[in-house]
């Protein structure tokens, strides 16, 4: 083994020594984490191998969800058939059976015994890779223990259904705050994250943060793999490419926009130095994720966030769990046409080539994880299958003289992918009712000024990119036109310009749903935004280290390196947001560990052990009452912290997932009237078996005449707390 790989094994070794010195027991759930990640990961090599023969690791950090996404789909396919219960059991021998399936096929399938793979092992870039991995999961491990709360926007609902999936034995979830229908949401990414939470033997209190953690890790490390590769594709210099994946570690999962730098910065300097009269403006981490209809105020709010928002946030949501999908299908793009043979078929007729095209594997892992997002983040299957379709037609253009031939090979290559990934999420759709009601013309746009100040740094390198390109292209026909690109070059504008459209599309549609007056186009510009900062931010990463390391004039180097600096700067966004939201992580006083539902203790202390009894003691399948709230509120907290169904949980969210307010209406004034009336027939029409009498209880129905002898009289009153200084106490009671 070569010196890079022994200090690379080293620093690992290392890194895990001194997470269990900094964080102590909240280690022991994290290092199992993290093993289960390093064994997937290995697994996975034969088929990551094969999808990544030209990358220099052969594609080990992709292995880690590829490794553990299978297996859990598989689980998930037959569970919801009920054929197979979704139990700890089940998770280890689905893992099992696709870690051996993988080196069957690479035996059997590509050609590869395990003599010949594992001496094609390139181990020293491995371990690299590794210890990046390793140093990016315990870093942010240590961060999320100074802000660990499921608690606060969306994370209460995260943690919920990461509960109540935990408990679940088939598929879809029974939804926690609409006890007798099912979840009628994309739950596949919590799904996942509890599939790894059972499968690295932790429970949800752990796997909660635990997922997030994952989440940063493979952000920063799959954007290191693919611009490394990238840049090591145009250039065979490896010092150049570490710089330019270095420079991606960095800003995919930290950089905000210069939105950050002008609000954070240069106005309240300009403030200063001007002497304004008045208050000088603050800065909040969330104001840079809303400003187009806040800053300033105006009847068109939306959203625009990014990866570093999310993981400092901690909400376990779609997009975010989403991100290692679509990095890992942007990866295999970049394979494939990377890998590409380009000679001329003309003689070949469209069903051979076609036929060739489906005897590659990464045909089926594209159509499989573009499936993965249908059920995850459904906003990410049409934007990623476009991008799939712009690049396979690039690719086929180059090889192909006859238009006739490029666009049925494409179609058929497409129809594949949308077949397979219609069948890879089929039992999820027999399910799920939609919840948008059809696409709007926009009736509002953003000012230029507020564009620019968001995407003006990443349109300009790409339009500079773009010049550089194009100006050496030559030909006397599209195909040779398209041939003399460089096929790295190729690939990173076509992402780019698929980030571009991104952004403009939002001004001339959005998708209908609930939000309606001055929130239109908040989901649609948040969703398209989301994945245009992915994408536009690992193009500029790559043009910067072109540009900078590889120029072909002055002027783009000048370019290039006014590029990075910003690109830089934008990534004190990470710093900024992280003291805001979790406070001085290097003063010991502030560590909470790891755990995310010890807040419950701290919010609320009347009703915490009750809480946890609930969740330790009632069995899954049991319904439990307890009174309803509004969104992002403590209230549901039963529901969330045991991962039982309650009557009704938070009314916004319930009327998005039902796309009717009706039902949810008519469910607020049941649950009153449950409680008020201590009405057990109509508890008993609704499947209540448990009441839960606590403080939110009190604090919403004792106005209205609850009376709680009355609702202990229902049946055995099970549990009862300390009386409160008020002569309250909380008690449940199990219907007789």
């Amino acid at each position: 083994m070569k010196k890079s790989g022994i200090i690379a094994g080293i620093v690992i070794v290392a890194e895990l020594v001194a997470g269990f010195a900094l964080m102590g027991e909240d280690m022991t759930p994290a290092f199992k984490w993290w093993l289960m990640m390093l064994v997937l990961g290995l697994a996975a090599y034969p088929l990551c191998a094969k999808l990544f023969s030209s990358f220099s690791d052969k594609g080990y950090v992709f292995g880690k969800i590829l490794g553990g996404i299978a297996p859990a789909w598989l689980l998930w396919f037959f569970a919801s058939l009920r054929l197979i219960k979704f139990s700890t059991a089940a998770v280890i021998v689905a893992t099992i059976l696709c870690m051996a399936l993988w080196w069957v096929l690479s035996q059997y399938v590509f050609k590869k015994n395990t003599k010949e793979l594992l001496k094609e092992m390139p181990l020293e870039t491995i371990l690299i890779r590794e210890a990046v991995f390793t140093a990016a999961f315990l870093f942010f491990c240590y961060v999320k223990c100074f802000n660990p709360d499921a608690y606060g926007t969306e994370r209460m609902m995260d943690y919920g259904f990461m509960q109540s999936i935990y408990r679940s034995d088939y598929f879809p979830p029974e939804d926690l705050w609409f006890a007798g229908e099912d979840l009628n949401y994309y739950y596949f990414g919590q799904y996942f994250c509890t599939f790894l939470t059972k499968l690295s033997l932790n429970s949800v209190d752990y796997g909660y943060n635990l997922s997030l953690v994952m989440c940063f890790a493979l952000c920063l490390s799959f954007a290191f793999s693919l611009v490394y590769q990238l840049m090591l594709g145009n250039s065979s210099d490896k010092k150049k490419a570490a710089v330019a994946g270095v420079l991606a570690a960095m800003v995919l999962p930290g950089a905000a926009s210069v939105h950050y730098l002008i609000f954070n910065f240069l106005v309240p300097w300009t403030w200063d130095i001007l002497a304004i009269p008045g208050d000088k403006p603050s800065y909040w981490y969330a104001d840079s994720t809303r400003y187009i209809g806040y800053h300033p105020e105006t009847n068109d709010r939306t959203a625009h966030e990014y990866p570093a928002y999310s993981f400092l946030l901690g909400d376990l949501h779609a997009h975010v769990i989403n991100i290692f999908v679509v990095l890992t299908i942007l990866a295999i793009l970049y394979a494939w046409i990377k890998d590409n043979e380009e000679e001329a078929e003309e003689s070949v007729i469209v069903s051979s080539i076609f036929a060739s095209e489906l005897r590659k594997p990464r045909l089926w892992v594209l159509s499989f994880l573009t499936g993965i997002c249908v059920m995850e983040n459904f906003w990410d299957f049409p934007i990623y299958f476009v991008v799939s379709g712009a690049v396979l037609l690039a690719l086929n253009m180059r090889r192909q003289i006859n238009p006739l031939k490029v666009v049925s090979v494409t179609a058929l290559q497409g129809a594949v992918v949308l077949l397979m990934s219609l069948a890879v999420s089929l039992p999820f759709q027999l399910s799920f009712k939609a919840m948008a009601n059809g696409i709007c013309f926009a009736e509002n746009h953003t000012p230029l000024y507020q564009l620019a100040i968001l995407w003006a740094l990443p349109l300009s390198l790409l339009t500079g990119f773009a010049v550089a390109v194009i100006s050496r292209c030559r030909g006397d026909s599209i195909r040779n036109r398209l041939r003399s690109f460089e096929k790295t070059d190729l690939y990173v504008l076509l992402m780019g310009l698929c980030g571009a459209g991104l952004i403009l599309i939002p001004e001339i549609i959005y998708i209908e749903d609930i939000y309606s007056g001055d929130f239109k186009r908040f989901n649609t510009m948040f969703k398209l935004s989301y994945q245009a900062f992915i994408m536009l931010n690992l193009m500029m990463c790559y043009v910067v280290g072109r540009f900078v390391m590889k120029p072909e004039t002055k002027t783009q180097r000048k370019w290039g390196s006014i590029g990075g600096v910003i690109l830089v700067l934008c990534c004190g966004y990470f710093v900024t947001a992280l003291r805001m939201s979790a406070g001085d992580i290097k003063d010991r006083e502030n560590y909470k560990g790891l755990r995310g539902d010890a807040y419950i203790e701290r919010e609320d202390p009347m009703d915490s052990e009750a809480v946890y009894w609930v969740r330790d003691n009632i069995p899954s399948g049991s319904v439990v009452l307890e009174a309803n709230g509004d969104s992002y509120t403590i209230y549901n907290r039963v529901s969330v912290i045991s991962g039982l169904p309650t009557v009704l949980g938070w009314h916004t969210h319930e009327w998005l997932w039902h796309n009717d307010l009706t039902p949810v209406d008519e469910r607020v004034d049941i649950v009153r009237r449950m409680y008020v009336d201590a009405d057990k027939a109509l508890m008993e029409e609704y499947g209540v078996d448990y009441v839960f009498v606590g403080h939110c209880e009190y604090e919403k129905y004792s106005g209205e005449g609850m009376d709680a002898a009355a609702l202990m009289d229902l049946g055995e009153v099970i549990y009862t707390g300390p009386v409160q200084e008020d002569g309250t106490y909380t008690f449940i009671v199990r219907l007789n």
